[in-house]
């Protein structure tokens, strides 16, 4: 004989304990399966607010700075409608050999006629 078998004694369960345990193991398990995904889930949900709050400002702050970036290279490369204007100088419009290209020869005036002027 076993030194553990003096030390334990043989318990026979209650009549439907075993059921009784085995339901109680199985509803507790569903609810705890439950609770678990609930908790899983708020914290996945948690740390995608955490990752989108910082990660959001830098997207756009870029964003911005690309927008503002293009909308000054459009403006700067848009030929102006009624030509263009030089002050203190001609321009005069030539032949271009393509549909959308326009050439200017430009002329600005000589300092001595500046002086001449004030």
């Amino acid at each position: 004989m076993h030194e553990s078998d003096r030390l334990f004694i043989d318990l026979q369960p209650p009549p439907d304990g075993l059921q009784r345990l085995q339901r109680t193991i199985a509803n507790r398990s569903d609810g705890t399966r439950r609770h678990s995904l609930r908790l899983a889930g708020a914290g996945a949900f948690a740390m995608f607010l955490l990752a989108l709050a910082w990660l959001l400002p830098g997207v756009i702050a870029r964003h911005r700075e690309t927008t503002e970036l293009m909308s000054a290279l459009h403006a700067a490369v848009t030929p102006p409608t009624d030509g263009i204007q030089v002050v203190d100088g001609a321009a005069i419009e030539l032949p271009s050999g393509q549909a959308g290209v326009r050439l200017y020869l430009v002329q600005s005036a000589s300092p001595a006629a500046r002086t001449l002027r004030h």
